[in-house]
């Protein structure tokens, strides 16, 4: 898992914060890790961003793939997870003036 440079963080407490990227850091260590869900650039073909619960990861099939998956945020709940995807959408408009989430998260 690759966290991006210019990682997001959903409206949270400070507290919740510290949680999520301890989390997300220590993913591989910990068994479990709850409330945490993460926004990925697309892992399987074409689409903007997907979210995904932190220990969705754990099955096999993302296991695979680990070294693909490049998380550019992370929120509290699926709920907080969508409007950060909407935020992110529109920080990167406003920046850029187009929507090539990919192009911007990788250059």
């Amino acid at each position: 898992m690759v966290i991006d440079d210019k990682f997001y963080i959903g409206r949270s407490r400070d507290r919740q914060i510290i949680r999520m990227v301890r989390g997300i850091r220590q993913f591989h260590r910990v068994k479990y890790i709850p409330g945490i869900y993460v926004v990925t650039l697309p892992l399987f073909g074409d689409g903007i961003l997907e979210i995904y619960e932190l220990n969705e990861f754990r099955q096999k099939i993302y296991e695979d793939i680990s070294d693909k998956i490049h998380i550019v945020g992370a929120a509290p709940t699926r709920a907080q997870a969508v409007e950060l995807v909407r935020d992110i959408i529109d920080d990167i408009y406003r920046k850029t003036g187009d929507v090539d989430v990919k192009n911007f998260f990788t250059s």
